[in-house]
């Protein structure tokens, strides 16, 4: 042990750290592993249900049809967006034809002065 201690501490960090590093990956490799078969699909009823509703088609169907009318829900959210945005550009020209608007009025009364 002491001899292994005595090799380490003249190899590089670099080295040390890559060692680390791999053993790192592959004990949380492992350890994932034995997670994903210790949860087999048998172990729970959630995972029965997930599955008779994946084989079930009248399911899928309904789901199919729920997802169709949000993509039209955002497509119409889309639209009052860019109105919106439409609508905010037209204020911002217009509040700068009256900045302009008050900077001449502002002129032509320091002249009369």
């Amino acid at each position: 042990m002491e001899s292994l201690l005595d090799m380490l501490k003249e190899q590089p960090l670099a080295v040390i750290t890559f060692g680390a590093v791999l053993a790192l990956i592959f004990g949380v490799r492992y350890l994932g592993l034995w997670q994903g078969t210790k949860a087999g699909p048998g172990g729970s009823v959630s995972s029965a249900q997930v599955a008779a509703v994946i084989v079930d088609p009248t399911a899928l169907n309904a789901a199919a049809a729920e997802v169709s009318g949000l993509a039209v829900a955002v497509q119409q959210l889309c639209s009052a967006v860019k109105e919106a945005a439409s609508n905010s550009n037209q204020l911002a020209d217009e509040l700068d034809a009256v900045r302009e608007e008050l900077r001449i009025h502002r002129e032509v009364t320091r002249r009369q002065s």
